[in-house]
């Protein structure tokens, strides 16, 4: 399904231990470019959903794009939380207003990357290492069902680490 937010299950656990070094809103950006592709195809009924944008170098090209355009988008985004956190008292929820270069870039790459490595577990149509080899070595490594179940314990346990973080941070 295009625009699955399972995936933003391994950033929520990589953000508590890079903090500003790793931005959430890029990666959830880098995961909606991803599926584009993927959305066309099911539009158009199309019988290969995962095409060129869904290979390292697909990956790396689209990573750039979102690094170069990200940063317009995050910040009236943090801009809006910090005020919405601010509101109800909760301060120490706030995150920088500006993301760092490597936030960005982290972001970005993280999440271009590692939609690829997802969706390799489970999609037969995948060839990430193409045009250099049609193989996919880790399809079927996982289940359907067993990578998003991976992804929500991802999720869960990276929002406890960062809101734990945060909390203690705060003293």
């Amino acid at each position: 399904m295009p625009f699955t937010p399972f995936h933003m299950g391994a950033a929520l656990l990589v953000k508590p231990a890079a903090q500003k070094h790793f931005s959430l809103i890029t990666f959830g950006l880098a995961q909606i470019a991803m599926d584009i592709e993927p959305f066309i195809g099911m539009v158009r009924n199309s019988d290969m959903l995962h095409g060129p944008t869904h290979t390292v170098l697909g990956a790396i090209v689209i990573g750039l794009l979102v690094a170069l355009v990200s940063p317009s988008i995050c910040r009236p985004i943090l801009r809006r939380y910090n005020q919405e956190v601010t509101a109800y008292k909760l301060c120490w929820l706030s995150e920088p207003l500006e993301p760092t270069r490597l936030a960005i870039w982290s972001g970005a790459f993280g999440g271009t990357l590692s939609h690829i490595v997802l969706d390799s577990f489970m999609h037969y149509d995948m060839r990430p290492l193409a045009p250099f080899s049609d193989a996919n070595p880790i399809l079927n490594v996982l289940s359907h069902d067993g990578v998003y179940q991976l992804c929500l314990i991802l999720g869960l346990v990276g929002c406890i680490a960062w809101l734990l973080t945060k909390w203690l941070g705060r003293l």
